[in-house]
């Protein structure tokens, strides 16, 4: 990747001058991180004057006085990160170059990543929308723009948190990171819920992959002896920042904290009301039970975690050929009768890659023993927001879960990328485990084919399951 020319950023200078703060403890006494992303509210003039909406309109997208709700935060032993600089001029929960072309006076780079779904939904790294809809610019920006508040306010952000987050390890020998967020109390048009009300709270665990079970759980029973109304992950599972730190597998581990806006503020004026000081006494109930969680619960093996999933690469080819061709030879979990070689697994991972669909691997003691992907359902046009999954695990580790990450993952990645459905196509009505593992992560049985495959000298059904991702098809896609 190119990185901006010394020229080009001083000729379109950021005007935030202090992209963020820490509010630090005497002594860090917890292994917690708070960090508020998108509560700052430094609004550049030329940025005002450059937008058709007007200031108050503009801040609509922020997480207005959800740093102070946090405040605290040092008392109990923890920093706390705030930016300065309002989301909607760039967004740190973001990756650093999800832009929109159509934003721009000149092309962007190849390596701009221009296709997904928050790119699409006018809501990359550099929005094009607030969060009800409406445009925030009167004309096109220039790529330099946008590079230049990537270089000020992004990139600055996320290497104080990675700071803050290392230094954490070495002092505690993991981190717990609380990504803080506030949201409207009604679903807007770009979100997965419009027109409907929301719940006081959504907790955000990237489903069950960000952080131990335990953190979860912890911040749920809290919260709900307080009296409020919580769920898990519907409609925010976790952005960026909760799936870019949280690692488990190496006591690393991050949980995003949806607030119900209507609980402490006037929305339309962006002003807080009465509720505010009871939501932040709450709010410090929360945080001294979080810092005062027992560090056994975050370095300990969880046996979800033990397996490191990430990004297929082509030197995993081999080891996934290898797993492969297992099946191909030895089961009717797959119809293919000749196993592909490695040239032929580089070709089908590209043209995943192409579609736009993950293809990931899970690795156990350091030796990839298993992999999945989702690929076109089927060619023509209007399948293209369902995909079918793909998960082969090395008979060696069978048993051990890494089956259920891989899927788990698989899900949320499926939907982070703007699919709808998922569908499984299982060789074999005896082939129970992958049934069952099916079915525990939300899959329903729709049919069974009969006797559609012939392999081994014998007929074999394909039992078909399926389950919606995101919002499914209570709303059109964008």
């Amino acid at each position: 990747m190119s990185t901006p020319s010394k020229s080009v950023l001083a000729a379109v200078k950021c005007e935030i001058d202090v992209p963020f703060d820490v509010c630090k403890p005497d002594l860090q006494t917890s292994p917690l991180v708070f960090a508020s992303p998108h509560s700052g509210c430094n609004y550049p003039p030329s940025f005002v004057s450059g937008s058709q909406l007007d200031p108050v309109y503009l801040r609509r997208s922020e997480d207005a006085f959800v740093d102070q709700l946090y405040e605290q935060a040092p008392h109990y032993g923890a920093p706390l990160l705030r930016a300065h600089f309002p989301r909607a001029y760039a967004d740190p929960n973001r990756e650093p170059w999800e832009l929109d072309p159509g934003m721009y006076s000149d092309d962007l780079p190849s390596w701009v990543n221009t296709s997904s779904p928050r790119v699409r939904a006018g809501l990359g790294t550099v929005a094009k929308v607030v969060t009800d809809g409406a445009d925030i610019y009167n004309g096109l920006l220039t790529f330099a723009e946008a590079e230049a508040r990537i270089e000020a306010c992004y990139k600055p952000y996320h290497q104080a948190l990675t700071s803050l987050l290392e230094t954490t390890r070495d002092t505690f020998g993991t981190y717990l990171l609380i990504d803080c967020h506030s949201m409207p109390s009604v679903g807007g048009p770009m979100d997965f819920d419009p027109g409907d009300e929301r719940v006081d709270m959504v907790l955000g665990d990237a489903h069950g992959t960000s952080c131990a079970p335990e953190v979860t759980a912890l911040a749920r029973s809290i919260l709900q002896e307080l009296g409020y109304n919580v769920v898990l992950n519907t409609p925010y599972a976790g952005g960026f920042t909760t799936r870019n730190y949280g690692k488990p597998a190496v006591a690393g581990h991050a949980l995003q904290i949806e607030v119900n806006r209507a609980l402490y503020m006037d929305e339309q004026m962006i002003t807080r009301n009465g509720g505010f000081s009871k939501l932040a006494k709450d709010l410090n109930t929360l945080m001294e039970a979080l810092c005062a969680i027992d560090l056994e619960v975050l370095k300990k093996p969880h046996p979800d975690f033990t397996i490191l999933v990430r990004d297929a690469t082509p030197e995993d080819a081999p080891s996934i050929q290898h797993i492969y061709a297992h099946f191909v030879q030895h089961s009717s979990a797959s119809f293919e009768e000749r196993a592909p070689d490695v040239d032929e697994i580089l070709e089908r991972r590209k043209a995943v890659l192409d579609f736009g669909a993950p293809y990931i691997v899970a690795e156990w003691d350091g030796q990839v023993c298993g992999f999945a992907y989702a690929s076109k359902f089927r060619p023509r046009s209007a399948y293209r927001h369902t995909v079918e999954d793909s998960i082969y695990v090395d008979p060696t580790v069978k048993g051990k879960g890494v089956g259920k990450r891989l899927l788990s993952e698989l899900i949320v990645r499926c939907t982070h990328a703007g699919f709808r459905q998922m569908v499984a196509v299982i060789g074999g009505t005896g082939n129970e485990v992958s049934v069952n593992l099916h079915q525990r992560l939300g899959f329903k049985q729709q049919a069974v084919l009969k006797s559609v495959g012939f392999k081994f000298d014998a007929w074999v059904d394909t039992v078909i399951m399926q389950r919606a991702l995101g919002e499914g098809d209570k709303s059109l896609p964008k």
